[in-house]
């Protein structure tokens, strides 16, 4: 018995170093992300809802939202029983995919009230009324959906091998990793001058750093939906891989 165990063990630390992950992230998503984001992310979906969506006469925030409220609770639920868990490996990382979508959705919606905020109170009629929003919202679709196609490229079996310099900075070493860091480190410093100086001298920081939060954030977690996707997927295909105990 306790033989079968070490073996089934032994395999399955096998299988969590054979499963590709793509770039940008520096691990894979793995089935207790269920246990952890979708309570931190419920009562900010609740809130937004209420509070994004007050006076939403059209609706389209408060569905949202709504959505993100379902997806959120229905995965605490979900995540409360293991065996449910370990049973539907698939269907959870589906969940996780979806949980970070609302991570997504929550944080970019942040970003466009900052971007067409006008100084009033908080409600869905600054967004709706505000010139301002196509701007944001028609570039936001545009990166994610140019971004999700970028991720999904590099999980096809022929571009697997491909890895991005940021994700092998753990293999470099000496001079050459400090050099590295320095120069990203100075472009990094370069960039937040260059975009928050108009900003302060003009008086419009809350619409420059509401912009690029929603770009920074469209860029990112994208990586982590499409793991999950790739993650479902290879789960039914290696149904010992990850488990929780």
């Amino acid at each position: 018995m306790n033989k079968k165990k070490l073996y089934k063990q032994s395999r399955q630390r096998n299988m969590n170093e054979e499963r590709y992950h793509g770039p940008l992230i520096t691990n894979e998503v793995s089935l207790g992300y269920i246990k952890v984001y979708p309570w931190i992310m419920l009562p900010i979906t609740i809130f937004l809802y209420f509070a994004g969506g007050y006076n939403d006469t059209v609706g389209i925030i408060k569905a949202l939202f709504f959505i993100c409220v379902l997806i959120n609770g229905f995965s605490i639920m979900f995540g409360l029983f293991n065996s449910l868990v370990n049973r539907f490996k698939s269907l959870t990382y589906i969940l996780i995919g979806l949980v970070a979508w609302t991570v997504l959705i929550s944080s970019t919606f942040i970003g466009l009230l900052m971007f067409t905020t006008d100084g009033s109170p908080l409600s869905a009629r600054t967004v709706y009324d505000s010139d301002l929003s196509l701007i944001y919202v028609i570039p936001m679709l545009l990166i994610f959906l140019f971004i999700c196609g970028f991720y999904a490229w590099y999980y096809l079996p022929k571009n697997q091998g491909k890895i991005w310099a940021i994700n092998r900075w753990e293999t470099y070493v000496g001079k050459k990793k400090s050099k590295k860091q320095e120069r990203l480190f100075n472009f990094g410093v370069a960039f937040v001058a260059v975009m928050l100086a108009p900003a302060i001298l003009t008086g419009y920081i809350e619409k420059v750093f509401g912009i690029s939060f929603g770009i920074l954030i469209t860029v990112t977690f994208p990586a982590v939906m499409v793991d999950a996707v790739y993650a479902a997927i290879y789960i039914r295909k290696h149904p010992d891989y990850d488990e929780l105990n």
